[in-house]
């Protein structure tokens, strides 16, 4: 045997749709939160080093400019030890030794001292304290050459570089024979015309270093490295793009030694990667800040490049820590999560008590629409048996009319029954079992209430039953009927009409229900449809409903109903598409 299967939807699905449905909803906003405030973190991270960047160039921009005045200070320092000089030695160059040099550069308190003389184009060390001096001076700077052979010809230095006093001309700092890392010598030439030499004085800078240690750039780093109370800056590097990027053919040094010669203008570059060449070269070319997130010793850092204007052009690398934010975002992604997640089941639990209340619902409508289909075809099956009752009376009156030979009476009670048996006809060429049940079942009880039962369907023949049901079809124009008995039953009037007509007009199938009850007040015409209000007694069973579920039906199927009414005649008109 064939199990039928249920029509009505299965929880169990419809909850793994929506948990499926919410489980997307919950990805897409976590992932989207998640994102969106990290982009949000990272950007107010990058501005906290935009303003440590700017920190750092002020502050090596006032050390430079401490270190500039000290410089100036040592400068006029070297002039006055040249003058000491000159006055100590003869104008001839041919009367000094150097043994005598060296024994003055003790008296006067500087490292070295070494004579120049010109000869041919180019300038010779030919004396000094240090006779190994006397071979570092076989290439000269371009521009220390030029600023030299001016103070020969008693013409101011018209160069860039260096310090220029009267008769004196200071070269800028250089690095230590020792350690070319430090900065740490200045030198001098004097030349007033009154010798055929020129004088130049070395002396170690310590005053240049100290300071440089106390204010310069290794000391505005490690200050901002160590002072920092939140420890999210892990390294800072100052990179010397000529350098860096072997471009130092396309810039003018200026001279100055730790921009000339160094990748970077500082000594941290723990943090190093390959990509950084790259990033260095983009922000070199655009001017513009970039951001790269990447990871070390199993640590994600935020890495922020950042061009900065100091007496040249150098680009920033500040390396962040982004432990804190990561921890941020686990914090505000477990608690978004938690907050979706007890939603989510307040809106799966509402879903499925909505689902439980339509089912049971739809279970109501259904269990309806098959009592009124039970109800009429136990009325059709009664009549049947009230017919076959009679039909066995109708029988032997007309044995007994034929035997009495009243042939009259017998004509005119045979002509009742063959009205009869014409409107039983009728009732069956509806050629819809259900809808003829329903007539006939209607008939017999507007008979039982005495009132006078009208109708007129067409034969229902070429009406093709696809979407609207026979049983919903049966439903509806059940509904409108019995409103019609009950609407005539209130009045007092002596002959109670209810008229049905069905037939198809077009693509539509109209049915009209009509009585001569009461009208319906024009107010109350829009009432009457919604479910639980009714004109009649509370008391009485499926009050308020009948109209209600018509409309329904109606509306499942793009039908409309209307209705009409006055002091004489009340109509409902029903039409559904085919």
């Amino acid at each position: 045997m064939k199990q039928r299967k249920s029509l009505l939807p299965k929880p169990i699905p419809v909850t793994v749709y929506i948990l499926v449905i919410m489980a997307v909803v919950l990805l897409i906003v976590n992932t989207t939160y998640y994102f969106s405030t990290r982009s949000a973190l990272i950007a107010v991270q990058e501005q906290n080093m935009r303003v440590i960047a700017e920190q750092i160039r002020s502050s090596i921009k006032l050390s430079q400019n401490g270190e500039e005045f000290v410089e100036s200070l040592n400068g006029e320092n070297l002039r006055m030890a040249a003058q000491a000089v000159q006055a100590k030695l003869g104008s001839r160059l041919a009367s000094i030794t150097n043994d005598q040099l060296a024994s003055l550069g003790k008296k006067i308190g500087v490292d070295r001292i070494t004579l120049f003389q010109q000869q041919g184009n180019n300038i010779v060390a030919v004396r000094s304290s240090d006779p190994d001096d006397l071979n570092r001076w076989g290439n000269w700077r371009s521009d220390w050459l030029k600023a030299v052979q001016q103070l020969l010809r008693r013409q101011e230095p018209n160069v860039e570089l260096g310090q220029k006093l009267p008769n004196f001309w200071g070269a800028p700092l250089v690095a230590s024979d020792n350690d070319p890392a430090q900065i740490s010598e200045k030198l001098g030439f004097y030349y007033d015309g009154s010798t055929d030499y020129v004088i130049s004085v070395y002396m170690d800078d310590q005053s240049v270093r100290q300071y440089r240690q106390d204010t310069g750039v290794e000391a505005v780093i490690r200050e901002i490295l160590h002072g920092e109370t939140n420890r999210q800056t892990l390294g800072i590097s100052i990179f010397n793009p000529p350098i860096f990027l072997d471009q130092a053919s396309q810039y003018n040094s200026r001279g100055v030694i730790w921009y000339d010669d160094n990748q970077t203008l500082n000594n941290d570059y723990s943090y190093k990667n390959a990509t950084d060449l790259d990033n260095v070269r983009q922000v070199n070319r655009t001017n513009q800040m970039i951001s790269v997130t990447e990871t070390y010793n199993n640590k994600q850092v935020l890495k922020t490049f950042i061009p900065v204007e100091l007496t040249y052009p150098a680009i920033m690398m500040i390396v962040s820590d982004l432990t804190d934010v990561q921890h941020r975002l686990n914090e505000q992604l477990i608690l978004i999560s938690l907050t979706i997640f007890l939603c989510t089941i307040v809106i799966i639990a509402l879903v499925l008590g909505v689902i439980a209340m339509q089912n049971r619902r739809t279970e109501a409508v259904a269990q309806s629409v098959q009592n009124v289909y039970l109800e009429n075809i136990d009325a059709l099956f009664n009549s049947i048996k009230e017919q076959r009752h009679d039909f066995n009376n109708h029988v032997n009156t007309i044995q007994l009319l034929v035997k009495m030979k009243k042939y009259d009476d017998l004509s005119a009670y045979t002509a009742e029954l063959v009205g009869e048996s014409i409107a039983m006809n009728q009732i069956i060429n509806i050629n819809l079992p259900a809808m003829s049940a329903l007539i006939q079942a209607k008939m017999t009880q507007a008979y039982d209430r005495k009132i006078k039962f009208e109708y007129e369907i067409a034969n229902l023949k070429s009406v093709q039953f696809g979407t609207v049901k026979s049983t919903e079809l049966v439903k509806i124009v059940s509904n409108l009927i019995d409103n019609a008995f009950d609407a005539v039953l209130e009045t007092g009037k002596p002959e109670k009409v209810v008229r049905v007509t069905g037939q198809v007009r077009g693509e539509q199938l109209t049915f009209t229900v009509g009585n001569n009850g009461n009208p319906i007040p024009e107010k109350l015409k829009q009432q009457i449809f919604e479910a639980g209000f009714s004109t009649k007694p509370l008391n009485r069973k499926n009050s308020g409903l009948g109209l209600a579920i018509v409309t329904k039906i109606l509306k499942k199927h793009r039908g409309i109903i209307m209705v009409e009414s006055d002091q004489d005649w009340t109509e409902f008109s029903v039409r559904l598409p085919m």
